[in-house]
């Protein structure tokens, strides 16, 4: 039963259920948590806050690490064994300092292992769709049991169900093999590769540029979506109920992923991923029913951030070498947490000071001028990651 259980498809469905469900279990309602045990809304933006800053600097760190440890494995399984345990601690706490450093860690570590999950997704011998899916029935059912521990448990329930996701990612874990990359040198020996190598990728770089750009503003369309819908008289039920849809839409984009991610050449599906935000930010700073916004959110809300996603995992494996694919994730990880602590603040003072209609019409032209960054990429369509 061992023999069958290592490496197989039971193993990678394990993995992915507990880390998506311990993603969600922390993260989804944090804020209900800090509220619940006095944090005033300055002290909270504060502690969240702390999740970009630490993913900015330790992400790619971590990346590194993981690409250049002889045993990968067991860099996953710290990561998971530390997210566990810090969530605990996080529960006993109450000090702003102390919060915000654990925040900053656990998301970090979150951030890390997502990168270790994409890169296993793309090089296992199952198809990336049928893998990822399971991500996104964890992450819900995270969401619905984290949400439902809060409302019927006390509030440390939430790091428990973490703390158990963690042990069952880790079960999964144990059965999937991760097969470091070699890279040859000339005289056949095996050599790693320099992190120079990605400073010395243009391309890589104006990837980069055009991530920051879109993850900028995905970000921003992910936090005030609700408050728009909200505005316009949609009640928080119905919010909740039109953002859970528009995340199961999703799942058959991962699906079907074999079929079009790989024939289509990542420059194109940059431009798309760009025209569709464009498309969305559109309707949500003119259009005036409630129902036509709603309408657009569940049908490219959650598709289009997860096309972005798996257009990562492709960029980076078309233009970093292949032994730097984790850190190479984890640098577009580093850069998506950045885009996100400026677009927020620039997008905040916009929507208070004009109006939230106006905050996604600066969106839409900063996704134009993305569009037109992708005009000058130059990717060879050479890895087959998604069949």
């Amino acid at each position: 039963m061992l023999r069958k259980y290592k490496n197989s498809y039971f193993s990678f469905v394990l993995m992915y259920v507990g880390f998506y469900l311990a993603f969600a279990a922390y993260s989804a309602v944090l804020a209900v948590y800090l509220t619940g045990i006095g944090k005033d809304d300055r002290e909270m933006s504060l502690i969240l806050s702390a999740a970009g800053l630490f993913s900015l600097a330790i992400g790619p760190v971590l990346g590194y690490i993981t690409d250049r440890a002889r045993n990968q494995k067991l860099v996953a399984a710290a990561l998971l064994a530390a997210i566990g345990l810090l969530g605990m601690v996080f529960a006993g706490m109450n000090g702003l300092g102390i919060l915000f450093v654990l925040n900053g860690l656990i998301m970090s570590a979150l951030n890390g292992l997502s990168s270790i999950c994409e890169r296993l997704a793309g090089e296992s011998r199952f198809r990336y769709g049928t893998l990822r899916v399971w991500g996104t029935i964890g992450y819900a059912t995270g969401v619905q049991g984290a949400g439902l521990a809060m409302e019927l448990l006390p509030g440390y329930a939430m790091f428990l169900l973490t703390a158990a996701a963690c042990g069952l990612s880790l079960l999964g874990l144990l059965g999937v093999e991760l097969q470091p990359t070699a890279v040859r040198g000339a005289e056949g020996r095996e050599e790693k590769p320099r992190l120079r190598a990605l400073i010395e990728s243009p391309q890589f770089f104006l990837f980069l540029l055009a991530a920051f750009i879109f993850s900028g503003c995905s970000g921003v369309n992910m936090n005030y979506s609700s408050v728009l819908l909200t505005g316009m008289g949609v009640s928080t039920g119905i919010v909740g109920t039109v953002l859970s849809v528009s995340t199961v839409v999703e799942i058959p984009l991962f699906l079907f992923s074999h079929k079009f991610m790989d024939r289509l050449s990542g420059k194109v599906l940059t431009a798309a991923c760009f025209v569709l935000a464009i498309g969305q930010f559109l309707v949500y700073g003119t259009a005036e029913s409630p129902g036509v916004v709603m309408a657009v959110i569940v049908l490219l809300k959650a598709v289009t951030s997860t096309l972005y996603m798996m257009l990562t995992l492709k960029m980076v494996r078309c233009l970093v070498p292949a032994g730097l694919t984790t850190t190479g994730l984890a640098v577009v990880g580093a850069v998506n947490s950045l885009a996100g602590i400026v677009m927020q603040n620039i997008c905040g003072w916009l929507a208070g000071g004009w109006g939230i209609g106006t905050m996604y019409l600066f969106l839409t032209g900063c996704c134009g001028a993305g569009l037109l960054l992708t005009m000058f990429l130059r990717v060879r369509n050479t890895e087959a990651v998604f069949s």
